[in-house]
């Protein structure tokens, strides 16, 4: 099997969020806003798979060969993250956290019962600790904030605007109010979000500014015997057999060694288009 990292890197407009991934995850409905700032998205998730046509394709974050714990702190070097939950089921809460006075509950399918929950944040200890978190997907993300910043009021209040009307006890699975990315980003530095791709989770980091880590990916990627593919959208909504052949044209007009996919014996309609194009770049 193929292990890949696929990311994309592009705008975000809060009242123009955009699908998640179908079937399986939406955003909250947002309510009519003006002069709302264009924020910048960083997704990154991963793909298993046997052959250009991806058909197998198994896709999350655990699928893409690499340590994300690691890779999000190199995305990310010297900030504090704080991991969050707003609906964290009892059973679910890691042991480090212990403030009981946030439980509470919440109504499940139409208010025919309530589940008791808690919301909570826990501060990352190390590579290892949000590497766990990541695995058991348990958080809704983590807050970005510089070294010493306190989760004041402010971000409290700003968090329940971004996670207070959620509900992610059935599918699709509603988490994240796209307007309340916009007040997390007034008291944090950047805020990465877990969403869902089709067999796991997968990860989007929101900020002011682009980040510029194209050449880390690709670099880490390499080292953990994974491929880097990068798409025009976030990977959780693309397909992934467009995204390789695209790759393919690239890397054959620039690389002199063999594509690290090998091709599908029943090859898709993407997977004839890029083949199409190599095969005119091997006779130019």
């Amino acid at each position: 099997m193929v292990l890949a990292l696929g990311y994309s890197n592009t705008a975000f407009l809060p009242t123009r969020p955009g699908r998640l991934c179908r079937g399986r995850e939406r955003w909250v409905q947002a309510w009519p806003e003006d002069n709302v700032p264009q924020l910048h998205r960083l997704v990154l998730t991963g793909a298993a798979f046997s052959d250009d046509s991806a058909r197998d394709a198994l896709r999350g974050l655990n699928r893409s060969g690499l340590h994300m714990g690691e890779l999000l702190l190199e995305v990310l070097p010297g900030k504090r993250l704080v991991a969050f939950k707003e609906q964290g089921e009892l059973g679910m809460v890691p042991p480090e956290v212990q403030d009981d006075e946030r439980l509470f509950s919440v109504p499940r399918q139409g208010g025919h019962w309530r589940e008791g929950c808690q919301r909570w944040h826990l501060e990352i200890r190390d590579a290892e600790h949000l590497q766990e978190l990541l695995e058991q997907d348990n958080i809704d993300g983590v807050l970005v904030l510089e070294p010493g910043q306190e989760v004041d009021e402010a971000l409290e209040r700003a968090l329940y605007i971004l996670c207070g009307m959620g509900d992610d006890s059935h599918f699709p699975v509603k988490r994240f109010q796209p307007l309340g990315i916009v007040e997390v980003l007034e008291h944090a530095s950047a805020l990465v979000a877990v969403h869902l791709d089709k067999h796991g989770p997968s990860i989007a980091v929101y900020t002011h500014e682009p980040l510029d880590v194209e050449p880390l990916l690709r670099e880490r990627a390499e080292q953990a015997g994974s491929l880097a593919v990068p798409f025009a959208i976030p990977p959780m909504l693309a397909r992934w057999d467009r995204a390789l052949q695209e790759l393919r044209v690239q890397w054959m007009s620039e690389r002199d060694d063999e594509f690290p996919v090998p091709p599908a014996e029943e090859p898709t309609r993407w997977s004839r288009l890029g083949r199409k194009r190599v095969a005119e770049l091997q006779e130019e």
